[in-house]
């Protein structure tokens, strides 16, 4: 078989990502990869091609203006040129999309033969581009939402016209999409059926896994963090985010300034992307940014917080092994689509603590420790993690959790039941796909 992925926001390339170097360069890029490397090993794969947008950007990165690039065995990018050539943020990308539309379906008629047998689209803006080309090919669509639009608003919050129009094409995507994969079960039964109820027997919950490999070194993550903590010999609480208002980081500043026990137990130690310094040019990033640091500032807590600016793929590896000696790891996102790294933090023995909104509500109940706190509530996310890092035998409910993690959310296992997905609309376009529910891990 062969596969194309579409995935058109952020900075996509070979392994190491640099994730957090902008704001879209976050989980679905891992996500994408993770998918195409674990399909390209299965003999049944003949090719697998990750369609992304071109763009020149030198400060990001050269191989960006690449046309391709191999990835792995039978894994390669294809990137597309649109009208503008600079770097684009995901909401800027709408206008690319005639340009980009045309530029996928050249490349397909050009390819004859060898084209794909299954598009996999990654947003909205890539299922637009899928469904124009079963349009002019009939190549069936698979379509992951990661994130949606309508689970951006607050209770009685109309949506901006650039979030209703977000929501249409969402909508679209879910309802003529062959078949729908899904990471939680809350994005089955939830999110989508209430832009689309007819999805049954399209959407799947198929969990990913996750691209951390090499064993970290807690005593490497130590001498990193010795310039900013006072003590380093004290457990943390890591938190890993891209700099964005919807990851809530300034609460977990103020909920572990409110909370003497934290402080005395633990630091904190919050990843938030990648910079270069403070004003970096896009407002969100840099007014979240400034609020940590003045939520640090305000209340003391220098010599307790750690806001490093640089940080390795390895560097991610130690703070994980650092962090599940006595620590926790800390999702207080508003709301998390899935949550990737809650899966590293866990595989990597780490307890977790994360917001109730979205998939950690179906992956802490599925690892049995953990804590679920209401993320608009400080005194509940202090509590959350008051408790795991005091809770009676911390470490073995640990290590359960790693088991069970490491045993459930596995790329090979995720590309085994996805094949049997696409085997399914190949058989049936835009029709019924095979029920591979029995083979999914549901809770």
């Amino acid at each position: 078989m062969r596969i194309m992925h579409i995935s058109l926001g952020g900075c996509l390339s070979a392994p190491p990502v640099k994730y957090g170097m902008t704001e879209d360069t976050g989980g679905h890029i891992a996500y994408v990869l993770g998918a195409a490397m674990a399909q390209a090993k299965l003999p049944e794969t003949e090719e697998v091609t990750i369609v992304t947008r071109l763009f020149d950007a030198p400060e990001l990165g050269a191989v960006f203006a690449q046309a391709e690039e191999e990835i792995a065995p039978k894994c390669r990018v294809v990137r597309l040129a649109s009208d503008r050539a600079e770097y684009l943020e995901k909401g800027d990308l709408v206008g690319e999309l005639p340009s980009l539309q045309n530029a996928l379906l050249e490349t397909l008629e050009a390819m004859g033969a060898a084209r794909p047998d299954v598009i996999h689209a990654h947003f909205a803006d890539a299922a637009e581009l899928a469904l124009a080309a079963r349009e002019r090919f009939g190549i069936p669509v698979l379509y992951t939402a990661h994130s949606l639009g309508a689970e951006k608003l607050a209770p009685g919050e109309a949506p901006s016209a650039k979030l209703k129009a977000r929501i249409a094409r969402e909508t679209r995507a879910l309802a003529e999409a062959d078949a729908i994969i899904a990471s939680s079960r809350d994005e089955v039964e939830r999110q989508i059926p209430k832009l689309v109820p007819a999805t049954e027997g399209r959407a799947h919950r198929i969990g990913p896994g996750v691209c951390v490999e090499e064993q970290g070194d807690a005593a490497r993550a130590r001498q990193m963090l010795g310039g900013f903590l006072r003590d380093v010999s004290k457990p943390i609480i890591l938190a890993i985010a891209r700099p964005i208002r919807k990851k809530n980081l300034r609460r977990l500043v103020d909920a572990y300034a409110a909370d003497p026990t934290l402080q005395e137990r633990a630091n904190l130690v919050i990843i938030a992307g990648l910079r270069d310094g403070l004003g970096q040019g896009c407002s969100e990033r840099d007014a979240v940014i400034a609020d940590l640091f003045d939520g640090v500032d305000r209340q003391d807590l220098w010599g307790k917080v750690a806001l490093p600016r640089q940080h390795s793929a390895q560097d991610i590896g130690d703070l994980y092994a650092l962090a599940a000696e006595g620590g926790v790891f800390c999702n207080p996102a508003f709301h998390e689509p899935f949550g990737l790294t809650l899966i590293e933090a866990a595989q990597a023995g780490v307890p977790l603590v994360a917001t109730q909104s979205g998939g950690p509500s179906d992956i802490l109940p599925e690892l049995g420790f953990g804590a679920l706190i209401d993320p608009y509530n400080t005194a509940s996310l202090s509590r959350g993690l008051r408790n795991v890092l005091m809770a009676p035998e911390r470490d073995l409910a640990a290590r359960r959790a790693q088991r069970i993690a490491r045993q459930t959310y596995d790329w090979t296992a995720w590309a085994m039941r996805t094949h049997a997905v696409m085997q399914g609309v190949v058989r049936n376009p835009q029709g019924q796909t095979v029920d591979v529910h029995q083979h999914e891990h549901l809770l």
